[in-house]
């Protein structure tokens, strides 16, 4: 079973994390980890991030050792989260989120996935999918029409909502399609998606 490990400074943020997961914590008063004494496979760091320069180093050496860190920002941002995603960071949250948002993101992190939010995960798959000028379609071999339409949208950062209000369709009916996508072309999730189709087009050559 996984530990919690939390590293906060504000005392409200504080309540709010303590209050997720049933999984043990343990609250942290400096981010120096020994991976023989916290074993990276046993833990799981929730992290706020703060302005100092030092705060910003720790993080970054805790992620070299391969620790899995949820990282909260008091103002975040998608140019931070892409920022912090490139390092190594699972996922990213509001410092002061709410207790059932944070738990969601912790399970899509226990399940190998990464929570960005969805301001972020448009950014990345926007900064991803900016470079179309490779054309190979034959990802589309394997699909239906209605997920080539709703793989489209994703390309272009579009969120289930925003998905579902372009193709008059539920959105249960999108996710439907995201997860068949996820299936048919054997991805984790959404920007794993995107970055098999920008493969895809870049092998073309």
């Amino acid at each position: 079973m996984k530990q919690l490990l939390l590293y906060v400074q504000d005392p409200h943020a504080l309540k709010n994390w303590s209050k997720v997961s049933s999984l043990p914590k343990q609250i942290l008063y400096t981010l120096e980890m020994n991976p023989k004494m916290r074993p990276v496979t046993d833990n799981l760091l929730l992290i706020q991030l703060t302005s100092d320069p030092e705060n910003t180093a720790e993080i970054e050496a805790v992620l070299q050792q391969g620790y899995t860190v949820l990282l909260f920002s008091n103002q975040p941002s998608a140019a931070e989260g892409v920022a912090w995603f490139q390092k190594g960071i699972k996922g990213y949250v509001n410092t002061f989120s709410q207790p059932s948002r944070i738990e969601q993101a912790l399970n899509t992190i226990l399940d190998g996935n990464i929570w960005l939010g969805q301001n972020v995960m448009q950014g990345i798959i926007q900064a991803v999918s900016s470079n179309q000028a490779v054309q190979n379609d034959s990802w589309k071999e394997k699909l239906s029409a209605r997920e080539i339409e709703t793989m489209e949208w994703i390309l272009q950062g579009k969120s289930n909502h925003e998905i579902a209000e372009q193709m008059i369709i539920s959105e249960r009916t999108v996710k439907a399609h995201v997860h068949s996508l996820l299936e048919k072309l054997d991805a984790k999730d959404r920007l794993n998606l995107v970055i098999k189709i920008q493969n895809w087009r870049k092998n073309a050559l």
